[in-house]
């Protein structure tokens, strides 16, 4: 189970909500576990979750009813799997033009097939004919058992689907969280006119902040992963490589360990295009995921000869970055470790030294609350807790010098904080062939 629940709780108490809607794929998958094609697809609004407050009340996955058979190999825990009509089976008479429909409620396949109250009754989720006198494989009754468990009183569209999910939790009048407020709108309009609620999209991220074991353990294979892969990209680089190919060698290398290559930013001072030049110090930073988890390391390279000043600034960032981590605990602000990195880079003899910059990391790359809209920068103060999961980023760029980059993946303990990836972040060096 993904959910840190404790931390959900403490949020939701905090916020005075009765429960969360999630209609982004990070959120859904976070609260239910479940992850399927239709997020691949950006089918958006087809799926929702839900998540009562209390406890004893039933969480709900909405889903399509046609696409049940995925709980077979990716399952949920949530106990209510609340799903809906999208196709009319085969015979089944076409509605009158004059009801009335959404746009959500067209057939999935495009078509202008209206699924409506009248049409649905008495449908079974799957549209698909069954052959008359035939033998069931067991893969077929193991199918029509799975539709059949989720079959009683399908509703016609998701946004109706998520509204009986909310009427059997009993929070017709509660106050609901949603990641995408207009979803609170849509219920109103369906039947739910006592239904408040409020824009949760950073009070998931609050949540999110804190991590479960499950997701610790997942982040520190992301974590291994992406040092895997920044490392074969370090191994393969020389003079003349087109930057283009730094990102084959990283989707390849992740592809190989099982997760994905989400990016890797190859930097010669300050450009992402061209080739690998000699004797110039490369900023490397590298993001893959393993089950939607993100890992994120950095590093710095050269082709060819260090200078004494390249060596000795880099240097200066790792005893930096040491002295950050021994005083990084819970409760230390995110501003207090900032100033206290660029005071020690900047003591070790690297002055110029601008950017120390920490973000939580998991579901995306930063995994923290962050100021949108009319909010301004620093409307959400950070501090470190317990369970999180961060990187303190140090990329550097000078006019005339070039750009370095070193980053590691570290876990907030109870009394200081712990690394998930190897942090050698001494400079790499690769000779000229």
């Amino acid at each position: 189970m993904l959910l840190n629940r404790e931390r959900a709780n403490a949020v939701m108490d905090r916020h005075g909500l009765d429960g969360l809607v999630a209609a982004f794929k990070e959120n859904i998958y976070y609260l239910s576990d479940y992850w399927g094609s239709m997020f691949l697809m950006s089918r958006n609004y087809t799926l929702y979750a839900f998540l009562p407050r209390d406890e004893s009340k039933p969480a709900a996955l909405i889903m399509p009813g046609t696409g049940v058979y995925h709980l077979e190999h990716v399952p949920t825990w949530m106990p209510n799997v609340s799903t809906y009509i999208t196709r009319i089976k085969p015979g089944q008479p076409m509605p009158p033009r004059d009801f009335e429909f959404t746009t959500e409620e067209i057939d999935e396949s495009g078509g202008d097939q209206v699924v409506t109250e009248a049409s649905a009754k008495g449908q079974a989720l799957t549209p698909y004919p069954t052959r008359e006198g035939a033998e069931m494989a067991p893969r077929d009754r193991q199918l029509l058992a799975r539709y059949a468990m989720h079959s009683d009183n399908p509703a016609i569209s998701s946004t109706r689907a998520l509204k009986a999910a909310i009427e059997t939790a009993g929070l017709s009048r509660g106050k609901i969280g949603f990641d995408d407020p207009r979803v609170l709108g849509w219920l109103n309009e369906v039947g739910l006119p006592d239904l408040t609620g409020c824009d949760a999209l950073n009070i998931f991220k609050e949540i999110r902040m804190v991590k479960s074991p499950a997701e610790i353990e997942l982040l520190r294979i992301a974590a291994r992963m992406s040092e895997t892969a920044i490392n074969a990209v370090i191994d393969q680089i020389h003079v003349g490589m087109p930057l283009d190919d730094i990102g084959r060698i990283h989707a390849q290398s992740m592809l190989d360990q099982g997760g994905q290559s989400e990016w890797i930013i190859a930097n010669i001072r300050g450009l992402a295009t061209g080739v690998v030049e000699a004797n110039e110090i490369m900023k490397l930073d590298s993001v893959g995921s393993y089950k939607q988890y993100r890992g994120d390391v950095g590093r710095t390279v050269i082709c060819g000869e260090p200078t004494r000043e390249m060596l000795d600034r880099n240097v200066a960032v790792t005893r930096a970055l040491h002295i950050a981590y021994e005083n990084i605990r819970p409760g230390k602000t995110f501003k207090e470790i900032v100033d206290l990195t660029l005071k020690a880079v900047h003591d070790e003899g690297f002055p110029g030294f601008v950017i120390a910059g920490p973000h939580s990391v998991g579901l995306e790359h930063t995994d923290h609350p962050v100021s949108v809209g009319a909010q301004m920068p620093g409307h959400h103060p950070l501090v470190f807790e317990e369970n999180m999961v961060f990187t303190l980023d140090m990329p550097y760029h000078e006019f005339g010098w070039g750009t370095s980059h070193v980053e590691d993946m570290m876990l907030v303990t109870k009394h200081g904080c712990e690394a998930l990836s190897s942090m050698d972040t001494s400079l790499r060096v690769r000779p000229i062939a």
